[in-house]
């Protein structure tokens, strides 16, 4: 039934559809996420969505958990405000099964997927997010089933300074400073929040520092972050839990260069995270675990014009290692090599084919193949297909960790899955313009924790195979004045193998999903931008007798930003977030804060 409604609104959008202007931006916009080498968004056969600066300064949104809130694909699982703890999870794949990277360099945390919205980038210091939908592996790799969320950071920005206050003890500052000098280039960015909590045991504080130095063809980039929090009950149990957590990001490239028809270029990072949790502090004794993972990567890539298109080639190694109080120390390597080819067929139509293989010491080689075709059959009408594989590795935690009510089993392998997608890109009319996509997911070998009974400790399976069916919708205009109004809408069905035990997290997915933004520009210098994000959650836990399984529910949540530029530079806001006050749950048995209220002063 979703499927069969998806195709009636796909073809009224087609029917309903008038000669446009919109289309020559999207065609020309230069994005970096969906191939191997920069191309043009019109010429991708992919699912993409990139949110701007524009965006992101328009709207009630201070890290970058709360901007990915715009696109419903994306389903951002929080414990906490400002990004305190959160879990990205596209198109119903698992919070794991979700690749983030920074300039195109992972973050992915070899020791838990609930680290990866660990993003040492202030938000101050983010150009644009590019959000590949579907699988990746055949560019990126391991973890890229539901999609790929890549942080692009700003080259260049003016001084900016900005203080903000509200609800429960919650202050936050940010500023950044940059330079330019003959040759070289400087930017600064940091920003720093604080709260007492809005319950017991949900206090925060949160710092990121990031710098970045361009110098001739090169490039290194520096970031820090640090968070120390209450956990109450994100991990079950009403213990006065605590957890401290960190991450340093060392990242550089460099441009090497042409020879022989090929340009080349190097990059190369170390990644390390820290993380630091006390499950009951009046017992730390007994409860404290320390882990401290670590990450090094570096790629060789050089990219040329080739049989009437262009290729790319490029090899990548690398290795991730533990040191843990609880999961022991283990390490893994690995090396990659990929290749890509595109070509344009005449001036409408364009075809991709990409290959990667990746080869660990502890699991084996994976093939990462992806093919896609695009047309535009008319101006106003471009239409896309493609299909891919893409695999996922076990965390150490899947893999090592014990306590009271979990035990990780090592044998547990690498998952896989088949998706393909199509989808149309219309322009309604001047500014307007619409997306959809059909898409199908076949996931192997998922893991998922099982148990028989509450009474036995969940254990890790490569136990489920997954189908996963879809819809994507999205319509956005932009406004006269800088201003700009988009919705979308995810429909997900979800069909897993059965097994007869109880599920941890395979099974909990929201099926609807509807998201609606705008900045609307006012008469006396005044904007509002209103956020609006619906959720239908499924959560896979026992029935009672009524039969809804138990913490099943929906819920709406409202934001709003009133803002007003004083003069050339100074602005001031007024924000509130939930101001339905609605009782809701992002992660099951993690309760989210009612209405809250802020105040910002910006100088730019």
């Amino acid at each position: 039934m979703l499927l069969r409604r998806a195709r009636l609104y796909v073809l009224g959008a087609l029917l309903a559809a008038a000669p446009a202007a919109a289309q020559d931006t999207y065609r020309q916009t230069v994005v970096v996420t969906a191939a191997t080498s920069p191309v043009e968004l019109g010429s991708i056969t992919r699912t993409m969505t990139i949110i701007t600066r524009q965006q992101i300064e328009a709207l009630p949104a201070h890290t970058i958990a709360d901007v990915l809130r715009l696109v419903p694909s994306v389903d951002v699982r929080a414990r906490g405000i400002a990004g305190v703890q959160t879990d990205f999870a596209l198109r119903g794949a698992n919070f794991g099964q979700a690749l983030v990277l920074v300039d195109g360099v992972r973050l992915n945390d070899a020791q838990s997927g609930h680290h990866n919205g660990d993003i040492p980038v202030p938000l101050d210091a983010v150009e644009r997010i590019e959000i590949l939908q579907g699988p990746g592996s055949a560019i990126f790799g391991a973890d890229a089933f539901g999609g790929t969320v890549n942080v692009i950071t700003r080259r260049q920005a003016p001084a900016s300074f900005e203080v903000r206050g509200g609800a429960d003890g919650y202050a936050a500052g940010s500023a950044q400073w940059g330079l330019e000098s003959g040759g070289v280039s400087q930017l600064l960015t940091a920003s720093a929040d604080r709260s007492s909590g809005f319950m017991y045991d949900r206090d925060f504080k949160t710092a990121i520092v990031r710098s970045r130095t361009a110098i001739g063809r090169s490039t290194v980039s520096l970031s820090y972050l640090w968070k120390g929090f209450g956990a109450n009950n994100f991990y079950g149990g009403n213990a006065p839990s605590r957890e401290w957590t960190n991450q340093t990001l060392l990242a550089a490239e460099h441009d090497l260069g042409a020879g022989a028809g090929w340009t080349w270029r190097l990059g190369e990072s170390y990644r390390t995270h820290g993380d630091h949790f006390i499950f009951n502090q009046t017992n730390p004794a007994l409860s404290d675990n320390q882990h401290r993972s670590h990450a090094v990567l570096a790629t060789v890539a050089g990219a040329r014009a080739a049989w009437g298109g262009s290729a790319a080639v490029g090899i990548e190694g690398g290795g991730d290692w533990i040191r843990s109080s609880n999961l022991g120390d283990h390490s893994t390597a690995r090396l990659s090599g990929f290749g890509e080819w595109r070509r344009p067929i005449a001036r409408t139509a364009q075809i991709d084919a990409t290959l990667r293989v990746d080869h660990y010491n502890e699991f084996g080689t994976s093939w990462s193949p992806s093919l896609g075709a695009g047309w535009w059959p008319a101006s106003r009408l471009r239409l896309r297909a493609s299909v891919g594989r893409a695999f996922r590795v076990p965390t150490f935690t899947e893999r090592y960790y014990s306590d009271p009510a979990n035990l990780a089993r090592a044998d547990v392998g690498p998952e896989h899955a088949w998706a393909g997608e199509g989808g149309a890109d219309v322009f309604i009319a001047r500014d307007w313009a619409l997306h959809a996509t059909l898409f199908d997911r076949a996931d192997s070998d998922v893991i998922d924790w099982l148990r028989p009974s509450p009474a036995v400790r969940w254990q890790t399976y490569n136990v489920r195979d997954v189908d996963t069916r879809g819809i994507e919708l999205s319509v956005s205009r932009s406004i006269a004045g800088g201003g700009f109004v988009q919705a979308g809408y995810t429909g997900l069905d979800l069909d897993a193998s059965a097994v007869d035990q109880l599920s941890k997290y395979v099974l909990d997915y929201a099926p609807h999903s509807f998201t609606a933004a705008a900045s609307i520009p006012l008469p006396a210098r005044l904007q509002v931008a209103p956020r609006f994000e619906y959720r239908e959650r499924r959560r896979p836990y026992p029935q009672p007798a009524g039969g809804v399984a138990v913490g099943d529910r929906d819920y709406a949540l409202f934001d709003l930003r009133l803002a007003r530029r004083v003069g050339a530079h100074y602005e001031v806001a007024i924000e509130g977030s939930n101001l339905f006050d609605v009782s809701y749950q992002e992660i099951a048995g993690v309760a989210m804060p009612g209405a809250k209220w802020a105040v910002s002063l910006a100088v730019r």
